[in-house]
């Protein structure tokens, strides 16, 4: 938005006095934030081609391509009515299939995203370094990692600071010939030595009104692919063959041919005669910019607060652009600054709104898990002051003497006086003096009960250092001098308040407070690492590898994209732990619609503001119960889901002892609900999600998952000519909700002892990711009937992982209570049941298992269901498991008695 001539208006609290600053309107000319330089010779040779009668594209089209090609050093160089027309031409030229992922930065200009989603792509956002304005490697692999395989990858130079494009295009696993880069910024642009426009396979450049090269539209895209620039130059005009822009020459003929979509999108010869004539002028204009900056950048250095972007690789900056952060130890915030500027005359904007915040982007573009902090921290302190030719040095100054002037608290003040500790709480240094840290020591400031005394801060940020206190508690050094710190000030608790510190940087900070002395605190957000919004990322600082004794998997293969891409797809569960991160994958592969389906309707509510950013958007959310049958017919005929994904399910084990006639309902008469209207309504694809205590089952919890996966494998077997229906096997899944870490993390924070079952206990575990991924390679190999296992080495002992994690968050003596055996639990679990071989499939790590015995067939099993679902809707607990006994051998009749130290009040749903 450009705010040059934004009207003053009456604010809240202490202001500038009106009658000064109109009278020193008066006294000096506004300093607009942009000018547009139209050169005499460009003047000139608009009014040459107009006078010609030959205004579209033409002769004077085709010499701007070559002169601008050769100006930037690119083979080819093609013409086009806008930059968004160009990244949208190159995008279309990569010819990539429809519904695939582009990697997007999240602050950039909107068009960027709708070229994307008008080229028939999905946009994948990508997070951006606050220091920068741009992306980084490790946010380009995170977004990466968000869509499974990116297609492509959208690069922008913002403001003109060189992007690191090759760093950035191997962070995605891209190729350059997979990288398209937003160049509107960008012209005089060079990363290291080499200029933008021949890094990567197509650089798209503007000549709008307020570009370095002003036009008033227009855009180039510059290549060094010959065929490339053929399928642009083809697409411009509707996709017509590239000269058919002559037909109507002397000469030219009335024949073309049209052999693949395109746009109009072509530039006119008045725009191209325009441009030539202001590239002459190009190089002066661009020292002039630099002047200008380097002007900027030296009288800023001495107001606090205001500091320029940081820049991301080395290379020459185009200066189109010359933006600042504002900083909360300037004492006001950007929008204040933006209003106090309008009113003295001078234009600043703001470049730009990030995509995630605008309501047209919500539902159409894929946003990582945990969201996108930097874009969101940096986009509240971004300002553009004014930087065009004409600006003069008096102008900059007078900006900078404003911006002096606004700030409330020169740069001499003193610090404000440190408040005095409560004597009754230990004394706490909170490291990170940022919006978490900020809000953490005030509210253990004002909750006595917690018994912190928060006495200052660490963080590395040098201008809170210059600031000397934030939020009224002295800033007492950088996070390396932890030690000496802890030492100096009597610190008893050292709280980190950093939620994205990296696990490296983490574990120092830690282990220097404890070696003086001090206990070491997180916050929630730290032990949130254990919940499904964060595993995908902090969950790795926990060392999974020591946890579980092997390295976690990246499961998902680039062909699974194919069993959902461009379908629709319906996940039952779907406001579970294990659904809703189920939903955010499939989300990144591009499904045509995505319906979610639960009985509880607050947490499809959240999810729902996860995935979009808004809730009840739509009829994509669906509540329904999976038992209710006739229902769950109408979803099935309205909806008409090609993948179904089955995680509804009761698993609790404990619970569904006392209660196994709800466990029949939900799990076996529920998943035969749905196959049966999956059936007749054409789905192709359905996957149950089971357990591992499927494999000769002794608990309700296995019972029920066996018959249901039976009823998965006879549709699988009797389901019409192309479609499979199969199901999973799951271990215990860490970071799901209420499994093993999220208990004992809690047990540890409130210094109960650890409860495990038994000494010698022993499980499969597998993280949130690879479960997920187990989900969707199923989708992709399925043939129908299997039940499919990921392969996890081998299982851990329940009491060697609580010691590990115990000691990874720095509880060396943890104290383990062992609760006993409880009713339907087994001492160790397996992978495949008595009657079952294990055959590999075609991925590495993933079996399927397959019935090699008479009891294990499907239609032995099922035709008893009637009488099972007979008891259960009489409630007969005891019928039930009579049934489930005859079903299934192996499967207890009786309830077992529990043990002598057994509960149902032990805290863990899996039976650890």
């Amino acid at each position: 938005m450009t705010l040059d001539r934004l009207q003053s208006r009456q604010t809240a609290g202490p202001s500038y006095p009106a009658a000064p600053v109109a009278a020193e309107r008066r006294r000096q000319p506004d300093v607009p934030f942009a000018d547009v330089c139209i050169s005499p010779e460009a003047r000139r040779a608009a009014e040459r081609v107009l006078a010609s009668g030959w205004v579209t594209t033409g002769r004077e089209t085709q010499l701007f391509e070559a002169e601008f090609g050769a100006y930037v050093g690119a083979g080819h160089a093609v013409a086009v009515s806008s930059c968004t027309a160009a990244l949208e031409l190159s995008l279309r030229a990569l010819r990539l299939p429809p519904g695939g992922t582009v990697l997007v930065p999240a602050l950039t200009f909107c068009g960027a995203a709708q070229a994307v989603l008008h080229a028939g792509l999905r946009p994948v956002l990508v997070d951006v370094d606050p220091r920068t304005g741009m992306p980084s490697p490790g946010t380009v692999a995170r977004a990466a990692r968000a869509c499974g395989c990116p297609q492509a990858m959208m690069v922008l130079h913002y403001a003109g600071a060189p992007a690191p494009v090759p760093e950035l295009a191997r962070a995605a696993r891209l190729s350059p010939s997979h990288v398209v880069e937003d160049a509107a910024h960008a012209l005089g642009t060079s990363v290291g030595d080499r200029p933008v426009g021949s890094l990567s396979r197509a650089s798209c450049f503007s000549f709008y009104a307020t570009k370095n090269l002003p036009i008033g539209e227009g855009g180039m895209v510059t290549t060094d692919d010959p065929e490339f620039a053929d399928r642009i130059r083809r697409s411009r005009l509707h996709g017509m063959s590239a000269d058919a822009w002559r037909r109507n020459l002397p000469g030219g003929s009335w024949r073309y041919t049209v052999e693949e979509t395109g746009l109009k999108a072509n530039m006119t010869d008045v725009q191209a005669a325009i441009g030539r004539a202001q590239l002459r002028h190009l190089d002066a204009w661009q020292r002039r910019r630099h002047e200008l900056a380097a002007r900027y950048t030296a009288a800023l250095d001495a107001v606090p607060g205001l500091r320029p972007l940081e820049p991301a690789t080395a290379g020459r900056h185009a200066r189109h652009l010359f933006v600042v952060r504002v900083g909360e130890d300037y004492g006001l915030g950007r929008d204040d600054v933006v209003e106090r500027l309008a009113e003295r005359g001078i234009g600043v904007s703001v470049h730009f709104v990030p995509l995630h915040h605008l309501a047209c982007f919500r539902g159409t573009v894929l946003t990582p898990a945990g969201g996108l902090p930097g874009a969101d921290e940096l986009f509240p302190q971004l300002l553009s002051l004014p930087l065009h030719p004409r600006l003069t040095e008096q102008d900059v100054d007078r900006v900078c003497e404003e911006l002096r002037r606004l700030a409330p608290r020169p740069r001499t003040a003193p610090p404000a006086p440190p408040r005095t500790p409560r004597a009754d709480g230990l004394r706490t240094l909170v490291v990170g003096a940022g919006e978490a840290g900020r809000a953490l020591a005030r509210d253990l400031a004002r909750t006595p009960q917690f018994g912190l005394s928060p006495v200052g801060f660490l963080d590395d940020d040098p201008a809170k250092h210059r600031a000397g206190a934030v939020g009224g508690l002295p800033v007492l050094g950088e996070l390396d001098d932890t030690g000496t710190t802890v030492l100096a000030h009597g610190i008893e608790v050292v709280v980190v308040a950093v939620p994205g510190l990296l696990p490296a940087r983490f574990r120092r900070v830690a282990r220097a407070a404890e070696a003086a002395g001090a206990r070491v605190r997180y916050l929630p957000s730290f032990i949130a690492a254990l919940q499904r919004d964060v595993v995908g990322s902090d969950m790795r600082s926990l060392d999974v590898h020591a946890l579980i004794g092997r390295p976690e998997m990246h499961v998902v293969s680039p062909e699974a994209r194919s069993a959902v891409a461009g379908r629709r797809v319906l996940v039952t569960g779907a406001g579970g732990s294990i659904g809703s991160e189920l939903c955010h994958q499939l989300r990144s592969f591009g499904p045509s619609r995505l319906f979610l389906l639960d009985h509880d309707e607050s947490n499809l509510h959240r999810l729902q503001l996860e995935l979009d950013g808004d809730a009840l958007r739509g009829d994509d959310v669906v509540i329904s119960d999976v038992r209710d049958g006739p229902r769950i017919d109408q979803i099935f005929r309205d909806l008409r889901p090609e993948v179904v994904f089955h995680a509804a399910a009761h698993k609790h084990l404990p619970l569904l002892e006392l209660h196994p006639c709800e466990g029949v309902k939900t799990n076996v008469r529920g998943t035969e609900n749905l196959v049966r209207a999956a059936m007749a309504s054409g789905t192709e694809r359905f996957v149950l999600i089971s357990t591992d205590k499927a494999a000769d089952p002794v608990s309700v919890l296995g019972a029920t998952k066996r018959l249901a996966e039976l009823v998965v494998r006879r549709a699988g077997r009797d389901g019409p000519p192309g479609t499979a229906f199969a199901a999973v096997r799951f271990g215990n899944v860490l970071g799901s909700r209420g499994s093993l870490l999220s208990v004992v993390a809690e047990q540890l924070g409130s210094g109960s002892p650890v409860t495990v079952t038994h000494p010698e206990v022993t499980r499969f575990f597998m993280t949130v990711e690879e479960a997920v991924g187990l989900v969707l390679e199923a989708a992709r190999i399925a043939r129908g009937g299997e039940a499919f296992v990921l392969d996890m080495s081998g299982p851990v002992r329940i009491v060697d992982l609580v010691r590990e994690f115990a000691r990874s968050v720095h509880v060396p003596d943890v104290e383990i209570r062992f609760t006993g055996l409880r009713p339907g639990e087994k001492l160790n679990e397996t992978l495949f049941s008595s009657g079952e071989r294990h055959t590999p499939t075609d991925h590495p790590r993933i079996l399927a298992a397959t019935a090699v015995t008479e009891h294990d067939s499907p239609a032995a099993a099922t035709e008893r269901l009637p009488d099972l679902y007979a008891a259960a809707e009489r409630n007969d607990d005891a019928a039930v498991r009579r049934v489930l006994a005859e079903l299934l051998p192996g499967f207890p009749a009786a309830r077992p008695e529990p043990g002598p130290l057994a509960g149902a009040a032990d805290p863990y749903p899996d039976d650890f």
